[in-house]
């Protein structure tokens, strides 16, 4: 595949310096079928790990779901469920002062409402996946709409640790921007290394998950929240 990949597998498969006995996790050849959590439960499962996500309700209807974020604080985000790219389908809508005027959505399974995340410095990705060859890979990016266009990704072999993941965050082109650039407020780089770790004690502890991603984990000036959220099951 080319000098470049060549370099990057063996710097990839290299032992950690430093770190006496490492040995990534048992690969997982077998790729079963796999089932995605909308968005709601997603977000619970994260809840429970220790990550932050932003205050929501879940209803199978609009009508439903406007009586229950009656108390949510404006400005909302309202999302469709049960859809994998919700941007690209028309299933997000932002900066909403309440849900009296929304329509409703097409081709989803129920809706999410939330209120927005204030004090936003940065978009993160971070996404931890089974691979058949590492065992698990935990990747750290640029995050926002714009992921997969700016490619600006660093991918490590689990178990890592968090002076590893500090320092994955530090070769992104995103970095400057997380470390203040020109007098900008800075993000907590701190709370994106303990998301990071979270994903991957989550991982560790259920052996039926393939893949969770954040995209994007937002970075406040203390913590950081997951705004979006994916999640992989083995099942049907």
């Amino acid at each position: 595949m080319g000098l470049e990949a060549g370099l990057k597998a063996l710097a990839l498969a290299a032992t950690p310096a430093g770190r006496a006995g490492w040995a990534p996790w048992p690969a997982a050849p077998q790729q079963p079928a796999t089932r995605m959590l909308d968005e709601g439960a997603a977000k619970a499962l994260l809840a429970q790990a220790g990550i932050a996500v932003p205050h929501g309700v879940t209803a199978t209807t609009l009508s439903e779901l406007r009586a229950r974020a009656a108390a949510l604080r404006p400005p909302l985000a309202l999302k469709g469920l049960g859809l994998t790219h919700k941007t690209e389908a028309g299933a997000v809508r932002l900066n909403l002062p309440d849900l009296a005027g929304a329509a409703e959505m097409a081709g989803v399974s129920g809706y999410l409402a939330e209120e927005m995340v204030a004090d936003a410095r940065a978009e993160v990705l971070v996404g931890i996946r089974r691979d058949p060859v590492y065992g698990a890979t935990l990747t750290l990016g640029s995050g926002g709409v714009a992921a997969e266009l700016m490619a600006d990704t660093v991918t490590l072999v689990a178990p890592v640790t968090a002076d590893e993941v500090a320092a994955a965050l530090r070769r992104l082109r995103l970095w400057p921007l997380i470390d203040g650039w020109r007098g900008r407020p800075r993000g907590d780089a701190g709370a994106a290394v303990a998301a990071a770790l979270a994903l991957q004690s989550l991982m560790a502890a259920r052996p039926d998950i393939r893949e969770i991603e954040i995209n994007p984990l937002i970075l406040c000036g203390a913590g950081a929240v997951a705004v979006d959220a994916l999640i992989l099951c083995e099942g049907p």
